[in-house]
């Protein structure tokens, strides 16, 4: 089994197939009927589920450990949210799904939280995964027009701040890791340039508040030219 290399063509490869899927999909189900847009949704909400299932599987059962298959990595509650925004089209799942599906899905497409490479069954099912998180926003971009404004920048992060009290109690309880609170991930990944435990839970805040005012920066440009 080949050690995962971000800079390898097969990582390179898989993340430029990734993103042109994130795009491609949803732009060319944008002129199709209202019918065949719902299958699509579907589509992404049953990858998604079977996501779900294989992490619990994976992680949960095979491990001997129930409590690191549980959802309640950032990406599962971007799920849950795409999952819900699809179910509701309430525009709150589709803020939080945007900020953080975006951020968290992108980050583990370009740095995997895993050992090995391709074809590797936890790198595989991490890209598909993460892959479908983005569709799912992009979808609702594309298709459904959504955007973020502002205030929303505001929304996402008090969301995300309750979210992170909740799991950091959680691994407190049961002893795991997640939102890699307790300790950083394995591997090549932006974490690798944060302080050490514990104070990299507010390097990993501060990155949250300039990425997601990052991220509607240009919607701010935009907005500004047009007056």
């Amino acid at each position: 089994m080949n050690a995962l290399n971000i800079l390898g063509p097969s990582h390179i490869i898989i993340v430029c197939l990734s993103i042109l899927s994130i795009i491609y999909f949803p732009k060319y189900f944008e002129k199709s009927s209202g019918n065949t847009k719902k299958i699509f949704a579907t589509i992404i909400i049953i990858f998604l589920l079977i996501n779900q299932a294989m992490d619990f599987y994976r992680e949960g059962i095979m491990s001997d450990r129930w409590q690191d298959g549980l959802p309640l990595h950032l990406c599962d509650f971007s799920t849950m949210a795409i999952i819900l925004y699809f179910l509701t089209h309430k525009r709150d799942f589709f803020i939080f799904a945007f900020f953080f599906g975006i951020a968290g899905g992108g980050m583990s497409i370009l740095t995997p939280d895993t050992i090995y490479g391709f074809p590797y069954v936890g790198y595989v099912q991490s890209q598909i995964g993460h892959t479908m998180i983005l569709m799912g926003v992009s979808y609702a971009m594309i298709i459904d027009k959504q955007r973020p404004y502002l205030t929303d920048v505001v929304k996402a992060l008090f969301y995300a701040s309750i979210l992170l009290l909740f799991t950091y109690f959680m691994n407190y309880i049961l002893g795991t890791n997640y939102w890699f609170l307790a300790e950083k991930p394995i591997g090549n990944n932006i974490t690798s340039f944060m302080r050490p435990e514990p104070f990299h839970i507010i390097d990993l805040y501060i990155a949250a508040i300039l990425i997601c005012y990052a991220m509607y920066f240009p919607y701010y440009l935009r907005d500004k030219s047009r007056g």
